[in-house]
Formats: structure tokens, C-alpha cells, sequence
């Protein structure tokens, strides 16, 4: 306790008696000693001195403690008054609708857990630390507000009009930064890094409100910043020369021009050594954005989110009236180590190793400069050389020019269609797209493809154009032979795509554009894969929509490929429909044909190159069997299409299987002239392969084979006699089909070739129909036998297109041991024109009558 006044009075006046009383004793001593007189002045004299000397003060460390704080106690109330008093009227009149901290209830701020390392130990470290003023923020500040400054525009957590705005959608940009070849001094120094951060702060605009470092021992440094919203990071290894940061802000604000900030603050070059700093980067967006078109798309995912990429570099950017257009070159080198130096590889490699150019719309990746040949061939040349001499094309879409370029190639085009809503897209290419329309190659053509005199460009809307011109079915304009559609992908988000899967009216509109033999192609998009549930289930409805869309229009064969080198990460997806279903004919030339239509349709080159680097006639014999994938995905439909698990169709391994030894043969019993026939020697169940182990051995006439023969025979008088020989064996032991568009011929290579027609449905192998030849009409074929299925129509099948050339038989019914084995030959009717005599004659046959095509007369003229 401290001591009063009164107490040191008393402790004064006790001090003063005893002083009094030791003179008094001094001067008796004294007086006894020296006698009286003197012995009283001196003791006066003392006396008068000592209360003449100055007072002494004993004060407790305890009373000092007290009233230091004591004091500081009444500083610090005065000076909170004060300032709620002062800082509360500046802030209402400020901010009129701010809300006071006291009103939010904000809870107290939770106790944090201890640190514990386990299975390891705490490194040495240098610790450093700096704390800025936040004396403002939301955690502080009795008012929730924000301060705008235009210079700096530091941002105050708290008010209304952060948490309401776009802003605050639980999203941040993200910016992964690595360099190397960074000064080892400044990459273990905590201040120059703490500068460093304090620096990208500030011409970043952004607010920082603590930054905490940690030196380690021997070297590197790891830091981190605390952010308004979220946090910039880094760790540097000195003796490397490395330092990798992350900055990660919220908000839809754009963070790329960061990134020239802090190469600037954070690439210091080293002062040994001639390597220049290099930096890698990655730009993402994190979290759940609550806008669609912030979501990330290819632009954000496969280029700025590319770490490993070693170049990103902006060529051309802009927002036309129609669509964003972006053109990045992006270089990865990690693929590419011919030689150790970077420098030495770009030198000896050029070609290999410049820059592709990756061009996007929307932030989707349309084309790249490495892949757009393989995408643009796969879309125009198929189609192409399906037709026999396309002289008009229309082009949709495709503004830069690539699809236009692959057009041009073929000498039988005499006028291009270029139909390209967005001129942006047009002018664009030519300066900063080059390669996509040059056609400087070709003789004959202008160096830019758009310049072509055989080009005509429309800048104006494809569906209404066709439309307008292309709506009645008596159109007066001149047909299109080939329309190739490179805008309106089943993917496609465009307002095009959107009208053309929701009104049938510009598909007919198609349709009535094309010739007698037209062809229309178009991309689908991405591949499936076997995974992949049913497309009307998934977001690739829009597919099952077009298809349906095309074949009820009148398209009568559409065919779907794949193509795998278009560089979009994934196979994509076309279809080639064709008006006429005999103009399918040449999409399944062989591939000799087709490399004989290359020579003799393309422009010749004035390098005396190849003027195709992808297509040729292997390729196009790839493209005319689907793929496993499209054929799996399309038997998901419900309920299941035709021919989906059918052993008519494909090979079922469960099923069993009768062998050529067996059976044998004897003469038939379908009448007098239906010579020999098959009898099984066991009995055999339904649903059993006839000789599946034969069944792909056949020998077969392509369409282009019989055709040379049937044309010999007629023509070649002196050579007729010896061509019969081929005619009368393919006529009598094959069967013929027009499943490729024109009529070809299977022979059986095994005993299964002397197997007879059943008469009055009494077939029991092939494939089960309800007509026969006294039931069927002589003048319509059914529908099943000229492309069709038996359920309905197959104008899109990839079962039937992947198993064309599939010709096992199986049992129909139960068959017993010794019964005849019998066909219904009618399913072997290969063309509409021989139908009526076919049935005809088979009538006949099963009348007793004899015929000029009975097997009996065939098999005469080989005994003889």
C-alpha cells in the first residue's frame, strides 16, 4: 500500500525526537567530561545544523508499480473516448448505411491448437515477421465499411457492398509462378524477399496485411502473405537458383497482368553465369463460381493452366460482335531434347520446335496450327472423294480459312462457298492465321485461299442464306453438290448450333441444296468413350437430335468416324450423310481407288509436294468402319435399336456352333431342279452358327469388280465365252447385297455354299423375315433388303456399318439330324432392279418350273 501524508509526518517528527534526544546525551556526556559554558554552545550549534540538512523519503517498489499503472490505465479510457466519440461521427457521416461491429454479435475469435511435429523435427530457422496497421479492418473496427483509394485501391473487409457484389462469388484466380536461374543471394535473403513482396503489393494494387518468413539453415527461404482475400506464397532454393510462388486472390478480377510484376520483383539475374532468368507459369480458376461463363474452359484449362508449358504468349486478342476471339502461341520442350541446350535445340530444330498457335472462341480451342490439317482434311476430304465430281461447295463456318483451303485442292471444284457470319474472324486470319489459308502452293490458286477466284464470301447468317434460297423443294437455285457445316458441332454453343437442333426447317432447307448424290458433313464433337451412359441421358443429346433431325428430312445413309489427331485432346466425332443411298457407293472404295482418285482429282503443287498431309486411301478405309466405342454407346438407347446383340449381325462367342464336318451333301429335296443341298448329320438347337469357322473366308466381287466383269461380258465378245465362267459361278454360288451402295457378291469358300432356298418359308437358317417369294410384292422390294432394317430404318446403324462384311448364318428353329439346311435367298436380292425377276424366278423354281437360273442348269453347265 502507498503511504499518506500523515503517516510521513509521523515518521518525521519520530526522526526529529530521537535526533534531540542523542544531543542531549552528547552534551551531558560532554559537560561531565569538559565542564558547563562551551559544552552548551557546541551542542546549540550541532543542533542548529542538523535541521538545516534536507529530508530523506523511503518510497515502496511496490507503491512505484501501482501508480505506473494506474496511470497508463486512465491514458489508455481517455484515449479509447475519445476516439469512439470522434472516429463514430466520421465514419456516419462517411458512411451513412454502415453497420456498427457492436450490432453483428461477431463471436470471439477462437483459441488456436498447439503446433505438433510427429515422426520428424522442427528445422532451424530465421524467423521474420511484420505486421501492418489493420487498425480498419472488419476484426477491429466498430463500423463494417470499405475504402476505395484510385491510386492504390486498397479494399477494407466488411461492407454491404463487397459481400453483395460479384465479387465475392466463392471463386479466386490463381497464378502458379516458377523461375529458375534466379541470384542466389537474393534467393536467402528474407529482406530482399520481404521487399519483393512489399513491391508486388503495391504496383499490384493489392492489400497486404501481414507477411511471415522463415530463413532456413544453410539456405532457401520460405514466406508467405496474408491477403485481404487469400494469400501469396513462395519457397527459394538459392544454390539452384529457384523460387516457385503462388498468388492467389478472390474475385473475377483478372490476375495475368501480375505476372510481369513479379518476374520484374522476383527474377533477379544471377550475377555468374550468362542464363537469363526463366519463368513457367500457370494461371487457373479455383473454387464454385456462380456464373456459367466464369466457369474454367479450354483457355484457362489447356493453355494459361498448363504449368509445363514453357511459352504463353498473347498473339491477338479481341470481343467482335459475334464472340470472343483468342490466339495464344504455346511451346512445350519438355517432349523435345535433341541437345541439352535450349538454345541449341531451337537452333537445329526450328521447324519441329516453334510455337503452336492455338486459336480459340469463347475460350474453347477451335483449331491449333499443329493439328488443324489433320481436323480439315478428316472433315473435307471424306465427303469429297464420296462424291464423283463435286463442282459447288458451301462452306459453313470456318472463317479462317482452313476448310476452304481442303476444298480448293480438288480440280473438279468450280465454285467455294464461303458462308462466315463473323468478318472479324476472316480479316484476322490473314495476318495473324497465315498458314490456315494459304493456298500459295497450289497452281492455279491466289496466295490467300480467300482471294481464289473460284471463292465466293458471304459475311451474313448460313441458316437463314440457305433458307431464303434452299427452303421449297422446287428451289430454282443451282445445287450444292458437297455442304460441309464446320460451326454447328453437337458442342457447339453458338446461336447457330442452338436454332439448328431445334428447327428442322434449316436442315430441310440443306437437304433441298444438294444435288441428286449430294453429301452433307459435320462434325459431332468429342468421342465417346465405353463408359459413356446412353447420349440422350448425357450433354450429348444434341447428337441423337441431329441424327434424328437428318434422317427424317430424307437422308437415306449417314455414316460416323473418327478422327484422333485434331488436337483436342481427344478423338473427335464427324458424320457424312448422303442423300441417295447408292451415293454411298464410293465412301466405301477401297484403297486403291482412292489413292488413284487423289492423283487424278488434286491440284498439282508447285513445291511438287503431296498437296494432302494426312488423307489417303488407308485413312479413308479407316474411316468407313466405326469404332467399337460409337457402336457400344449407341446400343445404350432404350429401348435397343436394331441389330444391337444380334448374331445375325456380329459374332456372339456364347452361341454354339455347328461345324462344316457335320454336314454333308446330297441332292436337295426343294424339287427337280434345285440340285444338291446341305443336311445337317446332328441335331441342332436354335440359335446355332452354321460353319461360323468358315464364315469369313468368302470370297467376294467388290461393287468396282463386278461391275468390270458384268461390263466385260457384255462388251468383249471374243472374251465373253471365258468371262461367263466368273459370271455364271457368282450368279449361281453367291449372293449378292448392296449393302456399299452398288451391288457386290459373297461365295461361300466351304460347303455352306450348296445350301438351297426354302420354299413356302420352310427356311431355317439367316435371318428371320415374314415374307417369302409367293408373299413378297414383285414390284417393291421390302425395305429391310434395300438398306433398311426389318424394324424400321437403319439410315444411321454403326452395328450394321462395323459388321458389313460379317456372313454367318444361324439356326432359326430346332433342326433334327438328316434335315435339309435352307436358306431364304430373297435376303440376297442385292439391287432393286433384280428384284422383280429374282422373285420371279424363284417362284418358279419352287413350282417345279425350270428356269434359265435354276442351281440345277448352273451346276450343268460346270459338269459339262
Amino acid at each position: 500500500m502507498c503511504e499518506t501524508d500523515r503517516e510521513r509526518r509521523a515518521a518525521t517528527a519520530l526522526y526529529r525526537n530521537a535526533s534531540g534526544n542523542r544531543r542531549r546525551r552528547n552534551a551531558e556526556t560532554n559537560g561531565h567530561h569538559q565542564g558547563n559554558g562551551n559544552g552548551d554552545v557546541d551542542a546549540m550549534t550541532e543542533d542548529t545544523r542538523e535541521d538545516d540538512a534536507p529530508y530523506k523519503v523511503k518510497v515502496s517498489i511496490r507503491f512505484l508499480i501501482t501508480s505506473l499503472m494506474a496511470s497508463c490505465l486512465l491514458a489508455f479510457c481517455v484515449g479509447r473516448a475519445a476516439r469512439i466519440v470522434m472516429l463514430g461521427e466520421v465514419m456516419a457521416a462517411r458512411y451513412p448505411d454502415a453497420v456498427p461491429l457492436q450490432q453483428c454479435n461477431a463471436p470471439p475469435p477462437p483459441t488456436l491448437p498447439p503446433l505438433v511435429v510427429k515422426n520428424g523435427h522442427i528445422p532451424k530457422t530465421r524467423y521474420t515477421s511484420k505486421n501492418f496497421d489493420t487498425s480498419m479492418s472488419a476484426s477491429s473496427s466498430s463500423w463494417l465499411a470499405v475504402s476505395r483509394d484510385e491510386e492504390s485501391e486498397t479494399f477494407l473487409l466488411g461492407s454491404d457492398e463487397i459481400h453483395n457484389s460479384e465479387e465475392q462469388q466463392p471463386m479466386a484466380e490463381h497464378l502458379m509462378v516458377d523461375i529458375k536461374h534466379v541470384d542466389s543471394v537474393f534467393l536467402n535473403s528474407e529482406r530482399m524477399l520481404a521487399n519483393a513482396i512489399i513491391e508486388v503489393m503495391n504496383e499490384a494494387k493489392l492489400t497486404l496485411l501481414s507477411y511471415h518468413c522463415h530463413g532456413l539453415v544453410p539456405m532457401g527461404v520460405s514466406c508467405v502473405g496474408v491477403l485481404i482475400q487469400n494469400y501469396i506464397s513462395f519457397h527459394t532454393w538459392p544454390e539452384e537458383g529457384v523460387i516457385t510462388l503462388d498468388l492467389c486472390v478472390g474475385g473475377p478480377k483478372p490476375l495475368l497482368h501480375v505476372l510481369p510484376i513479379i518476374e520484374k520483383a522476383f527474377g533477379k539475374p544471377s550475377n555468374f553465369g550468362d542464363n537469363k532468368p526463366e519463368t513457367r507459369w500457370a494461371h487457373r480458376v479455383r473454387g464454385f463460381p456462380t456464373n456459367d461463363e466464369q466457369e474454367p474452359r479450354d483457355l484457362g484449362l489447356y493453355v494459361l493452366g498448363d504449368l509445363a508449358t514453357d511459352v504463353k504468349k498473347e498473339v491477338f486478342s479481341v470481343e467482335t460482335n459475334f464472340q470472343r476471339l483468342d490466339i495464344y502461341d504455346v511451346e512445350d520442350l519438355n517432349n523435345k531434347r535433341p541437345e541439352t541446350s535450349l538454345l541449341q535445340r531451337k537452333a537445329r530444330h526450328a521447324v519441329v520446335l516453334r510455337p503452336d498457335r492455338v486459336v480459340m472462341l469463347n475460350g474453347w480451342v477451335e483449331s491449333t496450327l499443329f493439328h488443324e490439317a489433320a481436323y480439315n482434311e478428316a472433315l473435307v476430304h471424306p465427303a469429297m472423294f464420296s462424291h464423283p465430281n463435286p463442282k459447288k461447295v458451301a462452306i459453313i463456318g470456318g472463317g479462317e480459312g482452313s476448310s476452304l483451303r481442303e476444298t480448293l485442292k480438288h480440280k473438279t471444284v468450280e465454285e467455294a462457298l464461303l458462308l462466315e457470319l463473323d468478318e472479324t474472324i476472316v480479316n484476322v486470319s490473314k495476318i495473324h492465321m497465315p498458314e490456315w489459308s494459304d493456298c500459295s502452293d497450289l497452281k492455279g490458286s491466289a496466295d490467300w485461299c480467300i482471294e481464289d477466284p473460284r471463292t465466293k464470301v458471304f459475311h451474313e447468317d448460313a441458316l437463314a442464306w440457305f433458307a431464303d434460297r434452299y427452303s421449297n423443294d422446287n428451289s430454282n437455285e443451282e445445287p450444292i453438290d458437297v455442304v460441309i457445316l464446320n460451326a454447328l458441332g453437337a458442342e457447339s454453343e453458338s446461336v447457330y448450333a442452338e436454332v439448328f437442333y431445334n428447327n428442322d426447317t434449316f436442315v430441310k432447307s440443306f437437304y433441298n441444296s444438294l444435288s441428286d448424290n449430294g453429301i452433307l458433313v459435320m462434325e459431332l464433337g468429342e468421342s465417346h468413350e465405353s463408359r459413356d451412359p446412353d447420349e440422350m441421358k448425357s450433354g450429348d443429346r444434341n447428337r441423337v437430335v441431329a441424327l434424328n433431325l437428318l434422317e427424317s428430312v430424307g437422308f437415306e445413309s449417314i455414316h460416323a468416324f473418327e478422327e484422333s489427331h485434331c488436337g483436342f485432346g481427344a478423338a473427335w466425332t464427324f458424320i457424312v450423310a448422303f442423300k441417295s443411298y447408292s451415293s454411298r457407293k464410293l465412301w466405301y472404295a477401297n484403297s486403291a481407288e482412292i489413292e488413284l482418285a487423289i492423283q487424278k482429282r488434286t491440284v498439282r503443287t508447285k513445291s511438287g509436294n503431296s498437296p494432302l498431309r494426312y488423307f489417303d486411301g488407308a485413312t479413308m478405309m479407316s474411316y468407313q468402319v466405326p469404332s467399337r466405342t460409337i457402336e457400344t454407346v449407341f446400343c445404350r438407347r432404350d429401348p435397343a435399336p436394331y441389330a444391337c446383340n444380334d448374331s445375325a449381325f456380329q459374332f456372339v462367342p456364347e452361341l454354339p456352333n455347328l461345324p462344316a464336318s457335320s454336314m454333308e451333301v446330297r441332292i436337295s429335296g426343294q424339287g427337280e431342279h434345285s440340285g444338291r443341298g446341305v443336311f445337317t448329320k446332328v441335331n441342332i438347337v436354335n440359335g446355332t452358327y452354321i460353319s461360323a469357322e468358315t464364315s469369313g473366308k468368302s470370297l467376294r466381287f467388290y461393287p468396282s469388280t463386278y461391275k468390270i466383269i458384268t461390263d466385260l461380258v457384255e462388251k468383249c465378245e471374243k472374251q465373253a465365252e471365258e468371262l461367263e465362267v466368273f459370271e455364271h459361278y457368282m450368279h449361281g454360288y453367291g449372293f449378292s447385297s448392296r449393302r456399299l451402295g452398288e451391288t457386290e457378291v459373297f461365295v461361300d469358300s466351304s460347303i455352306v455354299t450348296f445350301v438351297n432356298h426354302g420354299c413356302n418359308g420352310t427356311f431355317n437358317i439367316g435371318i428371320a423375315t415374314d415374307f417369302d417369294e409367293f408373299t413378297a410384292d414383285t414390284r417393291t422390294p421390302p425395305a429391310a433388303l434395300m438398306g433398311q432394317s426389318h424394324t424400321g430404318t437403319s439410315v444411321f446403324n454403326p452395328v450394321i456399318d462395323r459388321h458389313l462384311f460379317y456372313s454367318g448364318d444361324v439356326s432359326l428353329r430346332d433342326i433334327d439330324a438328316g434335315e435339309e439346311i435352307l436358306d431364304n435367298y430373297l435376303n440376297f436380292i442385292g439391287s432393286q432392279e433384280a428384284w422383280e425377276d429374282d422373285v420371279n424366278d424363284l417362284r418358279k423354281q419352287c413350282s417345279g418350273e425350270v428356269t434359265p437360273d435354276s442351281v440345277s442348269e448352273y451346276e450343268n453347265y460346270y459338269d459339262e
